[in-house]
């Protein structure tokens, strides 16, 4: 194999730069995924109307037998009611199942009226915020993922051999070359892809001489 950038081909040191740019652009991709997984299950869980309240279990279980409230929806960390205007909602951290089972079967219960005391239970499990599409794209990020670890490897490797076998470096700018792409390749692999590949021109492109 040729080690010598001035004697690669235009369009292979451009394919070369696409893969080396590839890996800080998947991290950057990635913290935004882990970063908008986290408010997509977290913060989403907190998604309060302009006219809502905090509450405690005591305080639900008042509402639920003076029939204030015209709908209860359970969810995986907390049950969200609504008044009887519907203008204010109510949350309540709540995890335990049998405890969710029993502010249900309270809200069931008929009142001197023969009504529920609550008109709608609307229950939701943490199984239907997930997307069909989901799983798949797990495997895929996962796949992707592997690849772009092993890519990286690759490409340190393939540096470090550029790096040593350049033979306009002294000994002391090879060995901190080293050293960058051993502990910053991420972003030590672009710059130096950029300075002494892509900067040095081809001998094809150099102007013949008479």
């Amino acid at each position: 194999m040729n080690w010598d950038p001035t004697r690669w081909k235009r369009s292979r040191k451009f394919l070369l730069g696409i893969v080396t740019i590839w890996p800080p652009i998947y991290m950057l991709l990635f913290m935004v995924a882990i970063f908008s997984l986290v408010g997509y299950f977290g913060l989403g869980e907190r998604r309060f109307s302009k006219n809502s309240e905090e509450i405690d279990l005591v305080q639900l279980q008042q509402k639920i037998r003076n029939g204030e409230l015209s709908q209860l929806t359970i969810k995986p960390t907390e049950i969200v009611a609504c008044d009887r205007s519907c203008e204010c909602e109510y949350h309540t951290s709540v995890d335990n199942r049998s405890t969710k089972a029993e502010i249900i079967k309270q809200a069931r219960e008929l009142d001197q009226n023969g009504q529920p005391r609550v008109p709608k239970i609307d229950e939701e499990t943490s199984e239907s915020r997930l997307p069909t599409v989901f799983p798949i794209g797990m495997v895929a990020f996962f796949i992707l993922h592997f690849i772009t670890i092993w890519l990286m490897l690759a490409l340190m490797i393939f540096y470090i051999v550029l790096a040593v076998k350049r033979e306009q470096f002294d000994q002391t700018t090879r060995i901190v070359w080293i050293i960058l792409l051993c502990l910053m390749h991420t972003f030590a692999m672009p710059v130096y892809w950029y300075l002494y590949i892509w900067r040095t021109q081809p001998l094809s492109d150099s102007p013949a001489t008479s």
